[in-house]
């Protein structure tokens, strides 16, 4: 079986891996959306990534860039994304230049990149870039966010970019969980700019707020007032590629307490979308992420459990929430066994290479994830199977990106009411779908209770033995 970086994302039906390889992307900024949108550009394996911005260091703060954690002050942000950027991923040329192309006749020096990705809150810049664009035939994304939503652009040559400058977002401060949210969106427009599989287009314009009731729209509809979450502890199942996001995304929000749960071990396959694990190849990956969750994020108090979370687990802590980020649907039904038993909130994620959900429960407030998915089903099927098959899955860092930070926006509102309502229904995003997202299925809590796990146990072999429809 191969091994290399991208051989699962190389699974893809029509995935041309050199294409990307050989396409040369400039990115303008140094703040959190530049910080989310590099890496995530690095780990799918874009080969040419260039990154301009003037800014220096002063005191590190997670939130003006997670990937700064190590730069000392004075520094070049861009060069000292450059050097990080590089470690994530050799294979890749990045090159931060030290450089304000505001209003500059040196804008010249970015010449004909494939794609010019404005990640600034600065109209000013986007104005430059989009007239520069216009004059060479660049196709440009402009992209901003703030404290509460999101919003980017894609505009072709020749085309009218006013929409693109983003004055609403002019001087704000970028919010963590909205730029890893737009980041795995931008980066996956991007994939279908430089490498389009049959059928695909780019989008035109998409936009994510935390306080609008549908999410995927750009209106705020309701005030978001931060919270302090540093007396909060929240338990994250699963430590891969959703659990990398997760973990960083929820310690980047504040929260104080978190404890991350997975046995594996990270494989040279992981490295395309699980982008915290670089140099860390046969490691355990609960151990390593707490790890370099902490150097991002000293303030946070994050434990690394090696363990596999099954009905004979003790889970007596004191969670104020359950993150769900495995890949298996009889895990799933354990850990909303657990939920439910112990009236845990509960926020769950899964993804495909094109597509992932979000599925949120809180005690009489919400179903439960049997209610709205049927994971019990799985949980018996696995439990009557005693067959165990391995076949490596295609998978791709954007979706993962992109469900993750929404899985964060979520916990965030469970964990405290000033970000606002938790979604009662499943939030979709589907890349082929030409608005991209939104919210499916029933809205209607449910009532479930657990018995003991031996009963709850001899309670679902007994539904389901006997075939498909359980009778």
């Amino acid at each position: 079986m191969e091994t290399g970086r991208y051989n699962r994302q190389e699974l893809i039906k029509g995935w041309n891996q050199s294409a990307l390889e050989g396409a040369r992307v400039v990115i303008l900024g140094s703040s959190q959306l530049a910080n989310f949108t590099a890496a995530s550009l690095v780990s799918l394996g874009i080969g040419n990534v260039e990154i301009y911005d003037s800014g220096k260091m002063g005191e590190y703060s997670p939130q003006d860039g997670f990937l700064l954690f190590s730069a000392k002050k004075g520094e070049s942000k861009a060069k000292a994304l450059e050097s990080m950027l590089h470690e994530m991923n050799p294979e890749t040329k990045v090159r931060g230049v030290d450089m304000r192309l505001e209003k500059s006749p040196l804008i010249s020096i970015l010449g004909k990149p494939e794609l010019i990705i404005d990640l600034t809150n600065s109209p000013a810049s986007k104005e430059t870039v989009l007239n520069y664009a216009k004059s060479r035939g660049i196709n440009v994304i402009s992209a901003s966010a703030d404290e509460a939503r999101t919003e980017m652009h894609f505009i072709t040559p020749g085309e009218e970019f006013e929409r693109g400058k983003l004055g609403d977002y002019s001087g704000k401060p970028q919010g963590s969980v909205e730029s890893e949210i737009m980041a795995g969106i931008l980066t996956e427009e991007t994939r279908k700019i430089l490498m389009p599989l049959e059928g695909e287009s780019p989008v035109k314009k998409i936009a994510y707020s935390t306080s609008a009731e549908r999410r995927f729209s750009g209106e705020l509809e309701t005030e978001v007032k931060a919270e302090d979450l540093s007396g909060k502890r929240v338990l994250v199942v699963g430590a891969g590629a959703l659990g990398n996001f997760v973990g960083l995304g929820l310690a980047l929000a504040g929260v104080g307490n978190i404890d991350l749960m997975d046995f594996d071990e990270i494989e040279s396959t992981n490295l395309n979308r699980q982008i915290l694990f670089y140099g860390a190849v046969g490691r355990k990956k609960a151990e390593v992420l707490a790890e370099r969750i902490a150097a991002i994020s000293p303030q946070t108090k994050i434990n690394g459990i090696v363990g596999k979370l099954d009905i004979s687990s003790d889970l007596k802590q004191n969670y104020d929430a359950v993150i769900d980020c495995v890949d298996s649907f009889a895990v799933r039904a354990i850990i909303n066994y657990f939920a439910v038993r112990n009236k845990i909130p509960l926020v769950s994620g899964g993804t495909s290479p094109e597509s992932g959900q979000v599925v949120v429960y809180k005690p009489g407030e919400t179903a439960c994830l049997d209610c709205k998915l049927g994971v019990e089903k799985a949980l018996a099927k696995s439990l009557a199977s005693s067959s165990c098959r391995y076949a490596p899955d295609s998978s791709v860092i954007m979706t993962n990106e992109i469900i993750g930070g929404i899985i964060v926006g979520e916990a965030r509102k469970i964990l405290a009411p000033g970000y606002g309502t938790p979604a009662r229904r499943i939030i979709k995003y589907d890349s082929k779908a030409p608005t991209r997202g939104g919210l499916i299925g029933p809205s209607e809590a449910c009532d479930c209770t657990k018995p003991e796990a031996e009963t709850w146990i001899k309670d679902l072999k007994e539904k389901y033995n006997g075939g498909e429809n359980g009778s």
